[in-house]
């Protein structure tokens, strides 16, 4: 705990930091880790990397992130740029914010209902293709695509149990049947829970969390993502997971399996661990 300053309020700041890995199917070897200081006010730097069997390098991405965090309301900016890897770059900027309707403040979460939250979120991506020249277009060209993310959010929590849910529209400034093939492979989505390559166009999520024992939250979670090529077809993700906290030091261990028609399921571990101090 660090303190503004000896014999004032005994307030604490909080600083927190965290590292997570990933492996998984083809080789896919995912790192990262974040610095968060604050309270209420919080601002939020990350790095994350991944490489997989077949990658030409590997792909980093440096995040920011400012938030407030209330009794009741949220809100945040978020920023990132992903470095030139492979031909392909990208850098995004975004916002979202919630209210959380308290309905029962009962400590112990086990008597009914505790709260229902709402919010919305919106980001904006630069992707960024060098196609290299061909017969007929012998000139190198950087095809530009701007992709909007638009969705919502829901959470509720009651005797013990939290149900998260997610929907999201993306849309895009080109024509994909326009563009040349080597810029439609592009991105490889670099988290799990989307570790498919394409350009989402709709995509949902649920998560169930079990918060009887404050020490160890274990959780369930589904995702799917419709593609905008077609006829790509939908992948579907589920996972499950456990949360492990002993005061101020948290450890989380997961898995997931994505199944996507034509293709072998793929299937990835992730772990981490946080400290907060």
């Amino acid at each position: 705990v660090l303190r503004a300053q000896e014999g004032e309020d005994d307030k604490p700041i909080g600083v927190k930091t965290g590292a997570r890995g990933t492996i998984g199917t083809g080789g896919y070897r995912g790192r990262g880790a974040y610095l968060q200081y604050g309270d209420a006010w919080r601002i939020k730097g990350s790095y994350s990397d991944y490489r997989f069997d077949g990658s030409t390098g590997t792909t980093r991405t440096a995040g920011l992130r400012a938030s407030y965090q209330g009794e009741n309301l949220s809100v945040a900016l978020n920023a990132s740029v992903t470095p030139r890897n492979d031909s392909y770059a990208n850098r995004s900027f975004g916002a979202d914010s919630s209210w959380t309707f308290i309905l029962n403040d009962d400590s112990e979460g086990s008597s009914g209902l505790e709260d229902f939250e709402f919010g919305a979120f919106w980001s904006q991506t630069r992707h960024s293709q060098i196609v290299p020249g061909t017969v007929v277009l012998p000139d190198e060209r950087n095809v530009i695509v701007n992709q909007h993310d638009l969705g919502l959010t829901a959470s509720l929590t009651g005797w013990n149990v939290t149900l998260s849910l997610d929907a999201s529209r993306s849309i895009y400034d080109q024509d994909f049947d326009d563009l040349p093939a080597a810029a439609r492979r592009r991105p490889r989505l670099g988290e799990t829970l989307s570790l498919v390559n394409g350009f989402p166009e709709r995509s949902g999520s649920a998560r169930l969390e079990y918060g009887r024992w404050r020490a160890c939250i274990p959780y369930l979670s589904v995702a799917a993502t419709r593609y905008t090529l077609q006829p790509q077809p939908a992948s579907l993700t589920s996972g499950a997971g456990v949360a492990l906290r002993y005061g101020g030091l948290g450890v989380d261990l997961g898995y997931e399996l994505v199944r996507q028609k034509g293709a072998d399921d793929t299937k990835y571990f992730n772990f981490g661990g946080s400290f907060r101090f």
